[in-house]
């Protein structure tokens, strides 16, 4: 989501410049006390800098890209085509579609973000998945041989 990808930037900027501000003004005291020069205090202050960015970067990766996935549930498929994504794996994992037919398979699923490829192939939406790099759309890919599903997989859209 490109919105929450800007406001994520943001927030490490902020992250990044607290540090900075913070660590200036605890380096000076400690300069001043062990005469410490000031290529001993900045290489340690960069180190410092660098380590937090790092760290603060691995854990919003961590806490943005978690998810709960939750089992298959048609009134929530319906009502929420942008969460979609949340319940793609339990779908695929229980085969809940294959040896269904176009008919069923609009039953279950609706005609929302769906996108016929081809007549044997149908692609539904099923929103951006959390994460500050997330900007292609989540998709599930229903493949269909004499009329019947043969095969559902998942990916992000590429083209």
């Amino acid at each position: 989501m490109l919105v929450a990808t800007f406001s994520w930037l943001i927030y490490l900027i902020a992250a990044f410049v607290g540090l900075c501000v913070v660590s200036y003004f605890k380096l000076r005291p400690v300069m001043q006390r062990y005469g410490l020069g000031k290529f001993t205090v900045w290489a340690g202050a960069l180190s410092f800098i660098l380590l937090s960015f790092l760290l603060t970067y691995s854990s919003s990766l961590a806490i943005w890209r978690y998810y709960p996935k939750t089992s298959f549930d048609q009134a929530k498929w319906w009502e929420k085509p942008d969460k979609r994504y949340k319940m793609t794996e339990d779908l695929i994992a229980r085969e809940l579609l294959i040896g269904k037919n176009r008919s069923d398979v609009e039953k279950w699923l609706g005609t929302t973000g769906r996108e016929n490829q081809r007549n044997e192939r149908w692609k539904y939406y099923t929103g951006r998945l959390p994460g500050p790099f997330s900007l292609l759309p989540h998709v599930i890919d229903i493949e269909f041989k004499e009329g019947t599903v043969v095969r559902v997989t998942q990916y992000d859209d590429r083209h």
